[in-house]
């Protein structure tokens, strides 16, 4: 169901990137309870005296939106913000991390009166926030795939040689026998791995071409080779140990792998 949405919700949008410092920055575990906040926080400046038109048209430019709505339910987190004095708002985990006040760059697509954030890049310490499932390229994703069926064929003719020598008969009366079952352990994996694996890229496909679009706005070179899991790395000026996605980290190994100048 959040692959169809996914692919019906963004085929066709036009993605582009922002820059700025976000401000008015409210975060919160479900549309319902973020909404609430901001009208709390307005109602809060009002009270103090006055508060800017943008400020005042978020909450209702946002309650009017249905794009908060698509990891309802999951270990997410809504959230919004004013960024060149236009509203943002998305979905990600762990976005709230970001603070109020901090440099930020952001893949958007027009919604009505909201600019609708596909991924988030904080430039201080290029945390990286990308949606659920879109963490690769199209063309890394094949590989990724390929390259597991390929350990797994090697895992199980490792195991299964092994486990021939040790317990089964190997004298020449049984010559025969040995031959048809080192042919079988040859070829089963090979015939059940790689296509499973394939069945795999095919069914999330989408989310990778949604990833190398977003990846292509931001200017990465080679976008549908970036594979953003090689920037995986320890905050550790956050909470718990906090671990994320380094942007800087992975572009570095990105360009070493592909000799980027």
């Amino acid at each position: 169901m959040l692959q169809k949405k996914i692919k019906d919700t963004f085929s066709d949008e036009v993605l582009f990137m922002v820059e700025g410092e976000i401000t008015e920055f409210h975060a919160a575990e479900t549309t319902v309870n973020l909404l609430s906040e901001i009208e709390k926080n307005i109602e809060e400046k009002i009270l103090a005296g006055g508060i800017a038109s943008a400020i005042n048209g978020m909450h209702g430019a946002l309650a009017n939106s249905t794009m908060l709505s698509l990891y309802d339910g999951e270990d997410m987190y809504n959230f919004a913000g004013l960024v060149n004095g236009q509203v943002v708002s998305g979905v990600f985990r762990n976005v709230n991390r970001i603070k109020d006040g901090d440099a930020i760059k952001l893949v958007v697509s027009q919604r009505h009166e909201v600019l609708h954030v596909h991924s988030l890049l904080r430039t201080d310490d290029s945390l990286f926030l990308m949606p659920l499932s879109a963490y690769c390229g199209e063309r890394a994703f094949f590989w990724s795939c390929m390259k597991f069926a390929r350990n797994m064929v090697l895992f199980i003719w490792l195991f299964s040689f092994v486990a021939l020598f040790l317990y089964v008969d190997v004298s020449m009366e049984k010559k025969d026998d040995l031959i048809t079952a080192g042919c079988a352990i040859l070829l089963m994996p090979i015939i059940f791995c790689f296509p499973f694996e394939y069945w795999s890229f095919k069914t999330m496909q989408d989310f990778s071409i949604y990833a190398t679009k977003i990846f292509a706005a931001y200017g990465f070179p080679r976008p549908e080779d970036f594979d953003m899991r090689k920037g995986s790395t320890l905050f550790k000026d956050h909470d718990f140990g906090f671990i994320g996605y380094s942007c800087e980290l992975a572009l570095k190994k990105h360009k070493k792998k592909f000799k980027i100048l």
